[in-house]
C-alpha cells in the first residue's frame, strides 16, 4: 500500500533518501503561515506506521497522510502497533 506523507518544508533535510515534491491543494491554498512551505512524497508501506516506521520519519514531523486510494487527508495518527504500546 501507498501513503501520501505531507511534512514542513523545513523538515525535509532530515530525510535526504526521499523524493519530496511541493505539495499543494485549494485547503492549503487558503492557509497563511507555514501552510505554504509543505512538501508530499508518495512512500509504501503495510499500514501508515510501517510506513513511518520504515522511512525513518519523525511523526511530529507529519502534517498530514493518508492512503493514496483515499480522497481526505488525515492529522491525526492511529495508535501506534508496535509491542509494548500493549500490556504484557
Amino acid at each position: 500500500m501507498d501513503f501520501h506523507i505531507v511534512i514542513l518544508d523545513e523538515f525535509i533535510a532530515s530525510y535526504p533518501e526521499v523524493n519530496w515534491g511541493k505539495w499543494k491543494d485549494y485547503v492549503r491554498e487558503q492557509m497563511i503561515s507555514q501552510g505554504d512551505h509543505w512538501s508530499e512524497a508518495t512512500l509504501p508501506g503495510n499500514d501508515v506506521w510501517d510506513c513511518i516506521d520504515k522511512h525513518k520519519i519523525n511523526p511530529l514531523h507529519i502534517v498530514q497522510w493518508k492512503p493514496v486510494e483515499d480522497t481526505l487527508y488525515k492529522v491525526s495518527l492511529p495508535d501506534h502497533p508496535h509491542p509494548f504500546d500493549h500490556p504484557l
